[in-house]
């Protein structure tokens, strides 16, 4: 074989190796783990279901009704994780704090996850129907645009920030451990996450695109977020998460002119866990004030700052 046999045998053997790894990370990123909601769900909640906006797929939830609820919050969860477990541990106390203030509460399982229909993941490009399924659930049920807040975790920030972009009727949001642009954290993790180049990653981009029907790097979170300026909106984080940096965070909050707060956590989702009460206490009083017609007057504290640099 010839020196120019040798080197085009080579480059197609190169090739074909690089496509093969990037639709396997393609299939693994948009193949969600399915874990199903923790038991208490079942207990305390009414099981419902109903389709994501636009869409004939079936979505799993779980709902509370608090009576005489005049608002409602809608807790979605991130990346392989389901209803339930939005925070990295159970929000039964959260739940009750919600309630105690006067809301009701659906909590829903994205589509691929807990007991929802299979499907790709987006990274909250798809998954904001999800949730505008469930504002449109609630609105069946009797609440009143502007009354319904949603709370959404990592990716399910992702797909609040979205939703809310998309939908008037979301009067207002909290994001906890969201990112504000996906190529960074991508970027950033992508060695770590799969033990390969870099340079693997635009080509896994590209075969995810066509896995899905979606570009997932188009819409970002810090675009979507300028929509909701002159609606409530909160951006939590821990300080030292070492999956999406503390700067998202900020950078959510600035350009949607939100109130932030960043707590002391080390890790993704930490600061439900660090914070505890102060976390149900803050959450709860922000959507009380913007949400129930008949919320108490609160304060947020001097922990939320409502300017952001």
């Amino acid at each position: 074989m010839s020196g120019m046999a040798l080197v085009a045998s080579a480059v197609l053997s190169v090739t074909v190796l690089y496509l093969v790894l990037a639709v396997v990370v393609a299939h693994r990123f948009t193949t969600p783990k399915r874990v199903l909601s923790p038991e208490h769900v079942g207990a305390l909640y009414e099981r419902v279901q109903f389709c994501a906006r636009d869409e004939a797929l079936q979505l799993a939830a779980s709902y509370r009704r608090t009576t005489g609820a005049t608002g409602a919050v809608i807790l979605v969860h991130g990346r392989d994780a389901s209803r339930g477990d939005e925070l990295r541990g159970t929000t039964v106390s959260l739940v009750l704090e919600l309630a105690a203030r006067g809301l009701s509460v659906v909590m829903l399982d994205l589509r691929g996850h807990g007991e929802s229909e299979a499907a790709r993941l987006t990274f909250g490009r798809r998954e904001r129907r999800d949730v505008l399924g469930a504002v449109d659930f609630l609105l069946a049920r009797g609440y009143q645009p502007r009354s319904i807040g949603i709370l959404g975790a990592s990716m399910g920030g992702v797909s609040a920030i979205a939703a809310a972009a998309e939908e008037p009727a979301i009067g207002a949001l909290v994001t906890d451990s969201a990112f504000a642009r996906l190529d960074d954290v991508l970027h950033a993790q992508f060695a770590r996450l799969t033990r390969l180049p870099t340079c693997v990653l635009s080509g896994a981009l590209l075969a995810a695109r066509v896995l899905t029907g979606e570009s997932l790097l188009h819409h970002p979170p810090a675009v979507n977020m300028l929509q909701l300026r002159g609606r409530p909106t909160l951006v939590i984080h821990a300080e030292r998460d070492p999956f999406v940096p503390v700067h998202h965070a900020h950078a959510l909050a600035q350009a949607g002119e939100s109130a932030v707060w960043i707590t002391p956590g080390n890790r993704h989702l930490a600061s439900f866990g660090v914070a505890g009460r102060e976390y149900e206490a803050l959450v709860g009083a922000f959507f009380a004030r913007h949400l129930a017609a008949v919320a108490p007057e609160v304060i947020l504290g001097e922990t939320v700052m409502a300017d952001v640099a």
